[in-house]
């Protein structure tokens, strides 16, 4: 490793070392070591990878959610590239649908160890953690082995990706997610209001919704802000406390943490907003109804139906959009627009609403390493992003330049500012049933608190200590269930 990445030095050109005699000669021996005897440079580099004969046959392993989704996004495709590899797809859901008391990071490193998978699909944490200890391929060396153009894929998603793997590249993604603030010209300027800017904070997003009108029937007046159908209020000011990098639990997921000033700010904002009638707060029939139809599913979204200034929103919210100008004929269609997410009013310049989509990195003990990157390289290519632009629902490419516009909108808003690293690694080192229990607490509290029964100060109190004792309860019964006779037996 270590020669290595001098010679990588080297080869780009970025030496900028005292050039004392002793540290020529080592790198001159350095050298004459890595490109072998013989004249051709027939030896293979640290980390460098043989090539796939045209008819060698190789089998890989590649972890997905789902068999069919899997081809039907990213198999398919590469089969026509590479009809020698053939993929064997190893399916997630048993992660997920195993035992809820035991922590997910346990349970997604057991089925890794079990099914040995060549090619890994990672999340934020489990890619960190996974980099840091040694078990991902490094990818620089095979980047430049076969002269992998990066220069298309968004920077700060190169910078993120380096800066999880410790400054190393060891999986790529090629697309991700993000949300930006929606918002309806015409209502904007029908009331005189300056539209939203970039880099908001939640606060100025608020003060802005309350200058539209608040009166009128629920099921006709306007909002000043709405969210997705399925966030409540106490979902919101979880989703404002994460963008200030605020954490419920500490590091190890042992105690909770949501007594604090900074929450409490965050609290009292988002209540008073909701107080003052300014921002749709969805029902429960709302968030859980059914819809019978596309055109009934639109119809419910507000901002869809003008009723709403401003709506916080993924990028997928973009294709509804769209879909339901052709779909609601008699509906006029919303003249719409972005700007970016709201901020963390300390740090404007980045977002924690941005995330990467499926990071795929080559596992370090694969016994078919070239066929793994082959894969990894072809689903982060120029080519199959051209591809897939054109089919994608939602999410956007990491190689932004096929982002076109939509509906005459561009999209640069969802990623003009730069990432934060939000891996929120002590989530996954808490219980799974846990979670469900913290959830009730917070949205029977912040109730109370809408409802004029309890100051926030009183909430959040209740919420400490009952989400502590739901803390310990469910860690309880995870150490109970990993000590019981048929747990061992497994």
């Amino acid at each position: 490793m270590e020669m290595n990445r001098y010679v990588h030095i080297i080869h780009r050109g970025l030496i900028n070392l005292r050039k004392t005699l002793s540290t020529i000669m080592a790198l001159a021996v350095l050298l004459a070591l890595l490109s072998g005897c013989g004249g051709g440079g027939g030896s293979k580099k640290v980390e460098q990878l043989e090539e796939i004969g045209k008819d060698d046959e190789v089998k890989i392993k590649i972890m997905f959610w789902d068999s069919n989704y899997f081809f039907q996004e990213y198999g398919n495709m590469f089969a026509t590239q590479f009809p020698n590899i053939e993929i064997e797809v190893v399916n997630m859901q048993s992660i997920y649908n195993g035992d809820s008391s035991e922590p997910m990071d346990k349970r997604f490193d057991k089925f890794i160890e079990d099914n040995k998978p060549d090619v890994l699909l990672l999340q934020g944490s489990d890619y960190e953690k996974y980099a840091q200890n040694g078990q991902l391929f490094p990818l620089e060396a095979v980047i430049e082995q076969d002269k992998f153009d990066l220069e298309g894929i968004h920077p700060a998603i190169l910078k993120l990706l380096r800066e999880q793997g410790g400054g190393k590249l060891y999986g790529l993604s090629p697309d991700f997610s993000s949300q930006a603030l929606y918002y309806n010209v015409d209502m904007f300027k029908k009331y005189g209001v300056e539209l939203p800017r970039d880099s908001m904070s939640w606060e100025e997003v608020f003060e802005l919704a309350k200058r539209f009108p608040t009166d009128g029937d629920k099921d006709k007046r306007i909002y000043g802000l709405t969210m997705d159908s399925y966030m409540s209020i106490d979902n919101l000011i979880q989703t404002i406390g994460s963008g200030q990098d605020l954490r419920i639990l500490n590091s190890d997921a042992t105690e909770l943490n949501i007594n604090t000033d900074s929450w409490k700010k965050i609290f009292q904002s988002t209540i008073d907003a909701a107080k003052s009638g300014s921002i749709y707060i969805p029902t429960e029939e709302d968030r859980n109804g059914a819809f019978s139809s596309m055109e009934d599913y639109f119809k419910k979204d507000l901002f869809i139906m003008g009723r709403s200034a401003m709506s916080f929103k993924h990028s997928y919210a973009v294709q509804q959009i769209t879909q339901a100008k052709d779909q609601l004929k008699d509906v006029t269609p919303v003249n719409w627009d972005i700007v970016t997410a709201p901020v963390d009013p300390n740090n404007r310049t980045q977002s924690s609403y941005f995330s990467l989509g499926n990071i795929f990195a080559v596992n370090a003990n694969s016994a078919s390493p070239r066929a793994a990157w082959e894969f990894v390289k072809y689903i982060n290519s120029d080519g199959f992003a051209k591809l897939k632009s054109k089919s994608s629902y939602g999410n956007l490419m990491s190689r932004t330049k096929h982002n076109p516009d939509k509906d005459g909108r561009s999209m640069e808003p969802f990623y003009k500012l730069e990432p934060k690293a939000n891996t929120n690694s002590e989530y996954m080192k808490a219980p799974s049933k846990f979670f469900g229990a913290f959830s009730g607490v917070v949205k029977q509290e912040v109730d109370a608190v809408l409802a004029d029964k309890e100051s926030v100060e009183e909430a959040l109190k209740a919420i400490q200590q009952k989400g502590q004792e739901e803390l310990v309860k469910s860690r309880q019964e995870a150490e109970k269930d990993e000590a019981s006779p048929s747990a061992s037996n497994e």
